[in-house]
């Protein structure tokens, strides 16, 4: 028999270490972030350090950065949480606004519901890569299947949301933006396998579901009145000034909305006052109140803009 062919002696005398690297749980966050990022908003993510702890809601709350974002997570074995800190945040809003990552100081402002729904896309994205690559390393290895549901923005909300059982979290430290102008971080809390397992097999407690009813009952919930909706260019809202009118549409006053919390609209009412102050005496039927239900005549009434403490 001839001599093996120096390319055929190569592959047989190759290490065995060539082979290709398994998946762990680790490698498939480390690729959710990176590539999930980058195929939705086109920010390049560096992952520096992934750490995966074991949590209860209510440690959750003590934990939480402020001015972090906070998303619900829906899935198939109940919710979860992604947590976004300051400066994740910022580099997802800045690379969607202005092209780029910045490098200057993280400004102290509040997280918006329009911070929530720039990013609701690329969560979905980092979670939907993850769910994909979690299905490679094989069924039940990892809980996954979880997508953006709503902004969580009172973290009392927390220990309302999630079941009262531990929770596994991923800490997912990465570097944002080219060179890494901004250093960020993203936590993914989903429940635990054993866990979300043994209560999917059992009948829910009734005890818990009354006590979860009361705690749910017991929230408070922010409502607020919308009198009329209108359209002004930047540099026109930028001039106004005290004393300053702004026009309203005619039947302003008795067509004001209540808006509850994600902006669903819980009725209409008509503004009055009780006991010396402003109230609302509501309707019976809500409707739709957005720009488009707002009369387009000739505004009869208008109100001036006075210094805060002269109301």
């Amino acid at each position: 028999m001839s001599n093996p062919s120096p390319l055929r002696r190569k592959i047989r005398d190759a290490p065995t270490d060539a082979a290709p690297h398994l998946l762990t749980p680790e490698r498939v966050w480390r690729r959710s972030v990176s590539h999930g990022f980058v195929r939705s908003i086109a920010l390049e993510a560096t992952v520096q350090e992934i750490a995966q702890t074991t949590v209860t809601p209510e440690d959750l709350r003590e934990t939480v950065a402020p001015g972090s974002l906070v998303a619900l997570l829906d899935g198939p074995a109940g919710y979860g949480l992604a947590i976004l800190d300051p400066g994740g945040l910022a580099a997802m809003i800045e690379v969607q606004t202005m092209g780029r990552v910045q490098s200057r100081g993280l400004a102290d402002r509040p997280v918006t519901a329009l911070d929530a729904a720039m990013v609701a896309d690329a969560l979905d994205r980092v979670l939907a890569v993850q769910e994909t690559l979690a299905a490679e390393m094989g069924a039940g290895r990892m809980m996954s299947g979880y997508r953006f549901a709503m902004r969580i923005a009172n973290l009392r909300e927390i220990a309302l949301s999630l079941d009262d059982a531990p929770h596994d979290r991923v800490s997912i430290s990465f570097a944002a933006g080219p060179g890494g102008p901004r250093q960020a971080r993203l936590d993914i809390v989903l429940p635990r396998r054993d866990v979300a397992a043994a209560s999917s097999d059992g009948p829910v407690s009734s005890a818990w579901s009354q006590g979860l009813e009361q705690r749910l009952l017991g929230a408070e919930v922010t409502l607020r009145a919308t009198l009329a909706q209108t359209r002004m260019t930047a540099a026109d809202l930028q001039a106004l000034a005290p004393g300053d009118t702004i026009a309203l549409p005619q039947g302003a006053l008795g067509a004001v909305a209540l808006v509850g919390p994600g902006g669903h609209v819980l009725g209409t009412g008509r503004l009055g006052q009780s006991g010396g102050q402003k109230a609302i005496r509501l309707g019976v039927a809500p409707r739709e109140f957005d720009e488009a239900a707002v009369p387009q005549v000739e505004p009869s009434l208008t109100f001036a803009l006075t210094e805060p403490g002269d109301e």
